[in-house]
């Protein structure tokens, strides 16, 4: 990366109006997503050209990677610090033992699997109706279920293998926040797509007058379960406040900031009471 393409990089991600990080914690539907304007993410893609095909998907991760390392090693230079502190000597191996035993310990822990075999299972039920969208005209409600669950079944997997990986690196005298972890989001991530995914087989079930006992339901079963299972496992993953969207403030166009992990607390809307209502009731009526 020359010095001029970093300068311009880094005066687009100085830009006040990006929510930093929101795009860690989304479902990647850029296309319903009212963030695309203020995510770095979608921005930056938008920039560059059509993906690669997908034959050369390791390529593009490994140029991505290797592109990233670049970029911090030149912010370095440029700020007059030591990259090799940061990203070590150029060519240096990097240290994927740690890496290796998370990524070995997510793919064999049984919420994993379950969520590997509910994507098969999903794939071969709703990828046969999709294929018939040119022949057949679903109605919208059962066109928009059949991408939910068929996107979410893929973003389950990848949410929870990334909720699990980031979860078993933790030592334990960490000291980080136990709501704002990368572990938290990611599990809040892929409850709210189980949420979507369940609304959505509802839909389906409906539409097709669904018996009861039949087979497919099982499916809605599975991710119930699954849902069940990742609540235990990460009691605390939907207090995680995700950047811009669990944050009306910012939601609503107020600028912001904060680090994706740093600490936030959203103030719970206050619960009105019975003595409050009559209050207001009394208020309206004998004194205007």
């Amino acid at each position: 990366m020359t010095r001029a393409e970093l300068e311009a990089l880094l005066e687009r991600a100085r830009n006040p109006t990006l929510v930093p990080g929101i795009y860690n914690y989304c479902l990647h539907r850029c296309g319903r997503c009212p963030f695309t304007n203020r995510c770095f993410a979608y921005l930056e893609n938008q920039r560059r050209p059509s993906r690669v095909p997908d034959g050369e998907l390791i390529d593009e991760a490994q140029g991505q990677a290797q592109a990233t390392v670049d970029l911090i090693r030149a912010l370095c230079e440029r700020e007059g610090m030591n990259p090799t502190q940061i990203c070590g000597e150029p060519g240096a191996a990097v240290d994927t033992e740690r890496l290796r035993a998370a990524a070995s310990a997510a793919e064999r822990d049984p919420i994993y699997i379950a969520s590997t075999s509910y994507e098969a299972a999903a794939y071969a039920v709703v990828d046969p109706l999709r294929q018939l969208s040119p022949f057949h005209e679903w109605p919208p409600d059962v066109a928009d279920a059949l991408d939910t669950i068929s996107w979410n079944a893929g973003a389950i997997c990848a949410k929870l293998y990334r909720a699990l990986g980031s979860r078993s690196e933790v030592t334990d005298d960490d000291r980080s926040d136990p709501l704002q972890t990368d572990w938290n989001g990611s599990a809040k991530v892929a409850r709210l797509a189980i949420a979507e995914s369940l609304a959505a087989w509802d839909v389906l079930f409906v539409a097709g007058e669904t018996p009861s006992d039949a087979p497919i339901r099982q499916r809605r079963s599975e991710l119930e379960q699954m849902d069940e299972a990742i609540a235990r496992r990460f009691p605390h993953a939907m207090a995680f406040v995700r950047p811009g969207f669990d944050e009306p403030e910012v939601a609503a166009g107020a600028l912001t900031s904060a680090a994706p992990l740093a600490l936030r607390r959203v103030r719970a809307p206050q619960r009105v009471t019975l003595r409050d209502k009559l209050a207001r009731w009394w208020r309206r009526s004998f004194r205007r």
